[in-house]
């Protein structure tokens, strides 16, 4: 069972490089520094400025070009960013005409708080959640509707935190 783990989290880490790097060139831009004060993040509600910041080690110590530590324009609005959160780091891109959008966002919240409010809002907006049985105890979430795909790991931290990695295609 620990294999699946490791394995799951390894591939999921890889895709979210990936997506990280698409539309990288040279590589010789200074990667942007996260942002001194807290971030307002458009669509999770009044709630979504983090009251302190977050240490700078819970920030990516590099980041790849055209990745920021904000939110991506190609982030769909119908998904809910946890309140509270802040964004690590982020990346949109258009393949073959399908926005896709990989966003790393930072909470204090433990990983079951995350994920019980994934799965209850996309339960609640008509989101088909996947129940994949190597999801299962896994803190993961594969759901679709319609044209709109998300997964969603909620890993924890060592302060007792989260760090929730979003990849979607809408």
């Amino acid at each position: 069972m620990a294999r699946a783990h490791n394995f799951f989290i390894l591939i999921t880490t890889l895709i979210m490089t990936g997506l990280f790097a698409a539309g990288c060139d040279s590589g010789t831009q200074e990667p942007e520094a996260p942002a001194a004060e807290p971030l307002q993040l458009e669509n999770a509600g009044a709630a979504a400025t983090p009251e302190g910041s977050f240490p700078a080690s819970r920030y990516p110590a590099e980041m790849a070009e055209g990745t920021s530590a904000s939110v991506p324009d190609t982030f769909p609005k119908n998904i809910p960013l946890y309140p509270g959160s802040a964004p690590a780091q982020g990346r949109g891109v258009d393949i073959e005409g399908a926005p896709m959008a990989a966003l790393q966002l930072l909470t204090m919240d433990p990983p079951e708080t995350v994920y019980d409010f994934y799965r209850e809002k996309f339960q609640s907006d008509g989101w088909e959640i996947e129940d994949r049985e190597n999801f299962r105890g896994k803190n993961a979430i594969s759901a679709s509707n319609g044209k709109c795909k998300a997964s969603i790991l909620v890993a924890p931290t060592d302060d007792g935190g989260s760090d929730i990695f979003m990849i979607t295609e809408c």
